[in-house]
């Protein structure tokens, strides 16, 4: 059985930059689906390809700058994100969201893929809080996430 995987990248200890992981690990203490499985993908890299080639579906989730309010959530997919404004905070060690899905298409593995992306308000500043607006958020992208499993 083919999985979905339900990623999310960040670096936990840069405020909202780490919203990815912390809405992971919450996603955590819901019951899933079986052939779900939920990965703390740090601050992601190549390695993320792995996940790719075994999945019917990935959900990466990140904090991205699409020109919104703190706390605005983004729903983009793998078609949409070459031509998207959106960028992503997690470089993915010097590898954008854009580019692992370039070279998953290149390496014939692309699955379905979605970026869940919350918009951040303080993500430079060292700490594990995040603000208030993304955390008012979290109800919202664990939802949308959802939601995305479901529409298999």
């Amino acid at each position: 059985m083919r999985k979905v995987f339900v990623i999310g990248v960040g670096n936990y200890l840069l405020g909202d930059e780490g919203v990815g992981i912390h809405i992971v690990n919450r996603m955590k203490e819901h019951s899933l689906p079986e052939k779900v499985e939920v990965v703390d993908g740090g601050v992601g890299g190549l390695f993320l390809l792995e996940f790719l080639e075994k999945a019917e579906k990935v959900i990466l989730v990140d904090a991205v700058l699409g020109g919104g309010k703190p706390g605005d959530v983004y729903i983009v997919n793998s078609e949409e994100l070459e031509r998207s404004k959106i960028k992503s905070l997690s470089s993915l060690h010097d590898m954008t969201v854009q580019l692992l899905v370039k070279v998953a298409k290149e390496l014939n593995v692309l699955p379905k893929l979605f970026l869940v992306g919350v918009e951040p308000k303080n993500y430079s500043e060292i700490g594990d809080a995040l603000s208030r607006e993304v955390e008012e958020a979290i109800p919202k992208v664990i939802e949308t996430v959802f939601r995305l499993i479901n529409d298999c």
